[in-house]
């Protein structure tokens, strides 16, 4: 019992001295992986098609991140966004996007996506137009991460702070090496200016999906503020969320 705690010990000050080593080797070689809030809910094949602007709903909601060691990142969230005014109008959100990460100076990470390849579906009972899919680009800053181990199941955890403080829900690693899309443009035109996939027309982007209707249950985890204000543009089609 006194050798698994003290290795338990020796493992845990391993992890905080490579959270407070900026360097790059230490903290990407720590965040390779798939990390999960929930299991039904990861990155890669199985959670979004861009190209076929599809998304295959899990049966819980969650937040899921891959990182590779050399700086590409995915990204896949499903979410509740709870309406206080009127509990019948629950909205859910589903996203995913992936591009590349930088480890910053001050702890931080900015993740930088591939602008074509993002998808983003809103579920809303009470609008106008109930189901929409359209393109997801969006910026994200952590003001700081770390990576502890679960004393009670011995797994490894990450810990995230959005960019104003606010608590990211703990993700459990899954998968080392991750499960990830190919880490390069899927859809749009790609880095030597060729088209990858054939991009829909605007009016195909509002459109209702073949997502069946779902019974929105359980308690907000997380508010996306201002989701559906859908500022979309002409070249981008992005949605700013920050």
């Amino acid at each position: 019992m006194l050798k698994y705690a003290l290795t338990l010990a020796l493992c845990l000050l391993s992890n905080v001295r490579a959270q407070g080593d900026l360097s790059a080797a230490n903290n990407v070689t720590d965040l390779e992986g798939t990390w999960s809030s929930n299991p039904s809910v990861q990155t890669g094949r199985d959670f979004c098609v861009p190209a076929e602007m599809r998304f295959t709903y899990p049966n819980n909601t969650g937040i899921s991140y891959s990182f590779t060691n050399t700086g590409y990142f995915e990204e896949a969230q499903y979410r509740y966004n709870s309406n206080a005014s009127n509990p019948a109008c629950i909205q859910a959100t589903i996203f995913w996007q992936h591009g590349t990460y930088r480890l910053n100076n001050n702890g931080s990470i900015t993740m930088y996506p591939f602008g074509p390849d993002g998808r983003i579906q809103v579920q809303d009972p009470c609008a106008a137009v109930t189901n929409i899919i359209t393109y997801y680009n969006q910026q994200t800053i952590y003001a700081d991460w770390g990576i502890t181990v679960d004393i009670t199941s011995g797994r490894y955890v990450l810990k995230m702070n959005r960019f104003d403080g606010a608590k990211m829900p703990y993700m459990y690693l899954q998968a080392k090496p991750p499960n990830m899309m190919p880490t390069q443009i899927l859809t749009g035109t790609n880095a030597s200016g060729q088209t990858v996939t054939r991009r829909r027309n605007v009016a195909d982007l509002f459109k209702r999906s073949s997502a069946p209707a779902r019974a929105y249950i359980g308690s907000d985890v997380g508010a996306l503020a201002g989701l559906l204000g859908l500022a979309v543009s002409a070249a981008g089609l992005g949605l700013g969320m920050l």
